[in-house]
């Protein structure tokens, strides 16, 4: 089964003020660099109605880990890659909210 190769998963606020803050390109971005680091196979990605924190998207989230990332540009995407889901260690910097489990 699928689910027991996962890994991570994003979800990506999609709603009406995140789309017009240019989530579509930074989800793009994403894939893009997660083919390149050979992670797209263990990483998946959902689209998520509203988070209810309207003005700070793009909004990604990744579970299992409960880091919430705001403002994330396409920019920030290959270090997000790179150093949380790759790495293990969250970028700090982006990083608006910490889920405790």
């Amino acid at each position: 089964m699928r689910l027991k190769v996962l890994k991570k998963h994003l979800l990506f606020c999609c709603s009406e003020h995140c789309n017009n803050q240019d989530v579509e390109e930074v989800m793009q971005e994403f894939k893009e660099q997660m083919v390149e680091q050979g992670i797209n196979k263990t990483v998946k990605i959902n689209k998520t109605s509203c988070l209810g924190l309207c003005g700070n998207g793009p909004f990604v989230i990744v579970y299992p880990d409960g880091i919430w990332y705001y403002n994330v540009t396409t920019d920030d995407v290959a270090r997000i890659v790179e150093e949380h889901l790759v790495n293990g260690v969250p970028v700090e910097e982006l990083v608006m909210l910490k889920m405790e489990a």
